[in-house]
């Protein structure tokens, strides 16, 4: 009688997590993904969580915790902390302005959130994406390339979009579990040059999201590896940026 009851209680756990059914790829396009991922993200508003990076560049390497807070659809912000728990830094990020207050330094920086200052300030290359997506993974299978061919292909539950004009090339990876970008890659002269990865994900209010994003930037020698931890979707929460008075100014180009 216990077996039997261990037997039931284990079959209940296992299959009351698989919240997630598999989607059947099979002859799936790209518009098709990107249509139920834009259908997902019209019920999210707010994306919260804390955890901790590890980043590297030509200049060295180092770890840093931090909280996230995005209110969609182009509004991010971010407390970056050091040793101790004590705030180093706190951004934020709309559509428009990128502002970063490096608190070590007592100094602001103000510009455009261009590719150049995300890669130098966020250590993040978005490719013409929004950063607040990418960092959730709506990261949809659309091509940034002028009149580009695409092909695809079905292996198992993966599906591959490939996107070639020219001598460039971006190729998506949807995992048919969560209907979410497994991997993004951008090369060039069959050179990798961009590589953005998300995995172990879970469902927050049934809605995928990854608990790792790694951003690699090959062509700049950056990465950045974020691991995320306590998510809450629908949270409503920003972070406000608290900048002193007597703060230097930098405007950036």
């Amino acid at each position: 009688m216990i077996r039997y009851l261990i037997t039931f209680l284990l079959a209940v756990l296992l299959f009351g997590c698989a919240t997630m059914p598999i989607v059947d790829l099979n002859g799936m396009t790209a518009e098709e993904v990107s249509n139920r991922i834009s259908g997902e993200s019209r019920s999210l508003e707010y994306f919260t969580t804390n955890g901790y990076g590890n980043f590297e560049s030509k200049d060295g390497a180092y770890s840093a915790s931090f909280k996230l807070a995005i209110r969609r659809p182009s509004f991010t912000s971010v407390n970056i902390y050091g040793p101790f728990g004590m705030k180093v830094a706190q951004v934020k990020l709309t559509s428009d302005t990128l502002l970063v207050y490096n608190s070590l330094k007592n100094e602001v920086i103000i510009g455009k959130p261009t590719a150049a200052n995300l890669r130098n300030f966020v250590m993040i290359d978005a490719d013409g994406s929004s950063l607040s997506d990418l960092l959730m993974d709506l990261m949809k299978p659309v091509s940034h390339l002028e009149n580009p061919t695409m092909t695809s292909q079905l292996d198992g539950n993966k599906l591959s979009f490939t996107y070639s004009s020219y001598d460039t090339v971006e190729v998506y990876k949807i995992d048919g579990r969560y209907m979410r970008t497994a991997e993004y890659t951008k090369l060039i002269d069959g050179k990798a040059v961009l590589r953005i990865k998300y995995s172990d994900f879970i469902t927050v209010d049934n809605i995928p999201v990854p608990k790792s994003v790694w951003f690699e930037d090959l062509s700049h020698g950056i990465s950045a590896r974020l691991f995320y931890q306590n998510i809450a979707v629908n949270e409503k929460e920003v972070l406000e940026l608290n900048v002193p008075a007597d703060a230097k100014e930098v405007i950036l180009n």
